[in-house]
């Protein structure tokens, strides 16, 4: 975990005028800089940045924060994401905390020069297709087959690893990097003998950006010819690089800094499932597309969305598998903040094929399909699921296990108002009343959907309590300030986000605003239970252990708190919710308020600008008006 003094020397070095002005054009006005916010739709510029506090806001959506938050808010990135790559902008050194038996830490940007070094022989190596010679002339072949232009090449940054043994090793070695660093980025492997062998020989190689310059893995695609020449074993078509410290395929979407500008403009995005999906969908002119890097959609994705576009537009074969994959996302995205459709391609056709087919008229074409939510694919996939024709008649028995298995998917959304709409949709398509359904989803039970959301228990409570006095554990070794002397909002959030965890953990430290508003002190504890929650489920016997160790690092009045979060939040699922959101509506009163005060503070600053100064004036204005109607409601 990073330390509170790192992220402080990040957001005080960072300059928020340059980082900005690469999304907004800016102009100065006064001491400040304006601009057109790029939040929301707006001809008159309001959004202004303060280069003095290295911090923004605007005054007509009521956007605010500093340049960690902007990053995250305009590049579909976490907290920590956005202080690494801002740190590696600014030169700023930064330093992690870390327990007493902790494993020794990674060096990502280490890790990060590694990969970019790499890219660069890459880059360099498909250059040498010019000479149409061996292997070269395969891979030529192979770029003109797929109609990759010199500038599609360059936008995807696309190199090629030459299929000769440790040609790619050499140079890394030769610039001074050590063979287990390269192994951590999944470059390389090692035999069984111990010998490394390199994963991407003699393959096309898609680079996998975090951000415009920095790379996280790559993938790798055969070219004809030329592997499939070196022996009988089945070559794989397309390979990934394994899990790393700076990859985890989860999180990533390929193509994301290049469609960046355009999914912000049109606050919309297609997701594809393959590299030359994305490049064939660009080249025709539809910019706005990503993929998932061989993995179905997670709960991650879709987080990292929902600060740039308001619409996700699944893009899939119109086969079984596109289908199911399909109806799968539904599960992760039923909390999203988005609305979520999918496209289903004419049979035979994967975007790629779509792409070129409708050459320039690609766009026309893919809203000429039809389009359906993902509330109906998951329906009709449960449908089939149960050897049921969508739209048929069904007998009883097999209607009742349909609808408990809708039933236990729903339970699981947090909203009421999406709840109630859900439920009167798919009881108009499965013709049953929808009050029946409706009581259905409020039944205890597991039902195929999210047990982790059901009424909190003395049983479940006992499990979820830190470690009583003696038991031995490790965390970290700095102090830590007592929590019960931070504001009353932050206390608050802490018990929500101690009970409710992997229900609103990640959306919490991925909302700019939240993060902005927070005491370091609060925002470090969330971070690293973050950190504790990664990758495990709220069953998961281990993560209770995890838990542990990590309160016993912190303290016993962190672990007094954390006793008293589950005796106050013994509640239903529905009440947790109305406490959560309360809480976050009292961070948006906060925020208007301290906005205020620093609009108070630009008025008597600009007393010899009246144009600055009359400015100052209507933002405190627009300011109160929206807390006002904020505190009305």
């Amino acid at each position: 975990m990073i330390t509170q003094q790192s992220i402080e020397k990040v957001r005080n070095t960072a300059n928020i005028v340059e980082i900005v002005s690469e999304t907004v054009a800016l102009r100065r006005s006064g001491s400040n800089f304006l601009g057109l916010c790029p939040f929301h739709s707006e001809r008159s510029p309001s959004f202004f940045v303060r280069e003095s506090s290295n911090s923004y806001n605007c005054f007509g959506c009521g956007s605010s924060g500093n340049v960690i938050s902007f990053v995250m808010a305009t590049r579909a990135m976490s907290f920590p994401d956005a202080v690494e790559m801002l740190a590696g902008r600014f030169g700023v050194p930064l330093e992690y905390e870390s327990g007493k038996s902790a494993a020794p830490r990674i060096d990502r940007e280490h890790l990060f020069k590694i990969c970019q070094t790499a890219h660069h022989f890459f880059r360099r190596s498909l250059l040498q297709v010019k000479t149409k010679q061996g292997e070269f002339a395969h891979v030529g072949n192979y770029l003109k087959k797929r109609l990759l232009t010199a500038d599609v090449i360059n936008t995807f940054g696309l190199g090629y690893c030459p299929s000769q043994r440790r040609s790619l090793l050499d140079v890394l070695v030769a610039a001074g990097f050590k063979e287990e660093d390269i192994l951590l980025t999944g470059l390389v492997r090692r035999t069984a003998r111990g010998d490394l062998y390199e994963l991407f020989r003699g393959r096309l190689i898609f680079p996998i950006f975090m951000d415009a310059k920095r790379i996280a893995g790559f993938g790798g695609r055969m070219i004809p010819g030329v592997l499939e020449s070196q022996g009988d074993r089945v070559v794989p078509k397309y390979i990934n690089s394994p899990e790393t410290p700076l990859y985890q395929k989860s999180k990533v979407f390929y193509g994301l800094p290049q469609a960046l500008p355009s999914i912000r403009s049109e606050r919309h995005a297609y997701i594809v499932e393959g590299y030359m999906d994305v490049i064939g969908l660009a080249m025709r002119g539809v910019s706005n597309v990503i993929a998932c890097c061989g993995t179905a959609m997670t709960e991650q994705h879709i987080r990292r969305l929902g600060g740039i576009c308001d619409k996700v537009t699944l893009l899939f074969d119109g086969d079984e598998a596109g289908r199911g994959a399909a109806s799968k996302s539904f599960l992760v995205s039923r909390n999203a903040e988005l609305d979520l459709s999918a496209l289903f391609l004419p049979d035979g056709e994967d975007p790629d094929d779509f792409a070129r087919k409708h050459g320039d008229q690609t766009q026309s074409a893919l809203q000429s399909l039809p389009s359906s939510l993902l509330i109906d694919v998951y329906v009709d996939g449960i449908l089939r699921r149960h050897g049921q024709t969508p739209g048929e008649p069904c007998g009883p028995n097999r209607l009742g296990k349909i609808c408990d298995e809708i039933a236990g998917a729903l339970r699981g959304i947090r909203h009421k108002v999406v709840r109630t709409t859900l439920i009167a949709r798919i009881s108009r398509k499965l013709k049953i009343d929808g009050a029946l359904l409706e009581e259905l989803v409020g039944e205890k039970g597991d039902g195929g959907g999210d047990s982790s959301l059901g009424r909190i228990n003395t049983d479940e409570r006992a499990k979820s309590e830190p470690p009583t006095e003696g038991d031995e554990g490790h965390g970290s070794e700095q102090p830590v300030r007592d929590p019960y002397t931070l504001p009353k909002l932050d206390i608050a959030l802490l018990r929500v986000v101690m009970v409710m965890r992997l229900r609103v953990m990640s959306e919490v430290i991925n909302n700019p605003e939240i993060c902005e508003m927070l005491q370091p002190e609060s925002l470090r504890f969330l971070l690293g239970l973050h950190e504790v929650l990664d990758g495990h489920v709220e069953e998961d016997g281990r993560l209770r252990e995890s838990i542990k160790l990590y309160l016993q690092g912190l303290g016993e009045k962190w672990r007094t708190l954390w006793k008293e979060a589950h005796a106050m939040m013994e509640a239903s699922v529905g009440e947790q919710e109305q406490v959560y959101n309360r809480t976050l509506e009292g961070f948006k009163r906060e925020r208007l308020r301290a906005l205020i005060k620093v609009s108070q503070e630009d008025v008597v600053k600009a007393a010899d600008d009246p144009e600055a100064q009359a400015e100052a004036f209507s933002r405190m204005r627009t300011l109160k008006s929206q807390l006002d109607n904020l505190l009305r409601d």
